[in-house]
C-alpha cells in the first residue's frame, strides 16, 4: 500500500522550474513537486499543511492540507538556491456560492498565465495568495478586487522581490 502511494505521489509530481510557486489544495489534497537539486525543506510559516520530503522519491517534495490555512515553504537546492511555494489550504466547510467564485477568479488567474498566483477560499470570501511579477500584474489583481468588491475577494498577493 505504502509503495502504491508513493508511486502515486511520485507519478504525478510537477516539476518545478522557477523560484515561486503558489497553489490552493482540497481539504486532505496531497501535491507533490519534484525540485532538481532538492538538498531539504523548510516552512517559513503556517499551519494547517503538512510538507516533507518524499522518503523513495529524490527530489521530490510533498504538501498535504489538513485543514484551512495558509503556509510558505521554502525548497532548498545544492548551492544555497531556494523555491518558494505558497500552499493556501481550504477548509471543509467552504460555502458553495464561495467556491464557486473562486473556480471563477482562479481561471481569471489563468490568463495571467503566472505559477505564482493562486485563489482560495478562506474567511468566507475568496482570497489571493503568492507574488505578483509586475505593477501590471498587481493592477489586474487590483482590479479583480474591485470587479467582485472586497467582501467577496481579497488580495494578499506580495511583489516579487527585485532580482
Amino acid at each position: 500500500m505504502m509503495l502504491a502511494l508513493t508511486l502515486s505521489v511520485v507519478l504525478n509530481a510537477e516539476t518545478l522550474e522557477g523560484q515561486w510557486r503558489a497553489i490552493t489544495l482540497e481539504p486532505g489534497e496531497l501535491r507533490s513537486f519534484r525540485v532538481p537539486r532538492l538538498e531539504t525543506v523548510t516552512a517559513g510559516s503556517g499551519v494547517c499543511i503538512e510538507e516533507g520530503l518524499v522518503g523513495d522519491a529524490p527530489e521530490t517534495v510533498s504538501l498535504k492540507a489538513t485543514c484551512g490555512g495558509v503556509r510558505t515553504t521554502m525548497a532548498w537546492k545544492k548551492g544555497g538556491e531556494r523555491v518558494h511555494i505558497m500552499a493556501c489550504a481550504e477548509a471543509d466547510d467552504r460555502p458553495a456560492p464561495v467556491l464557486a467564485l473562486r473556480k471563477t477568479v482562479q481561471g481569471e488567474l489563468k490568463v495571467l498565465k503566472s505559477k505564482a498566483l493562486t485563489a482560495c477560499v478562506r474567511n468566507g470570501r475568496v482570497e489571493l495568495w503568492g507574488w505578483s511579477a509586475s505593477p501590471d500584474e498587481a493592477a489586474k489583481l487590483t482590479a479583480l478586487e474591485k470587479k467582485y468588491g472586497l467582501e467577496k475577494v481579497r488580495s494578499f498577493v506580495e511583489p516579487l522581490p527585485e532580482p
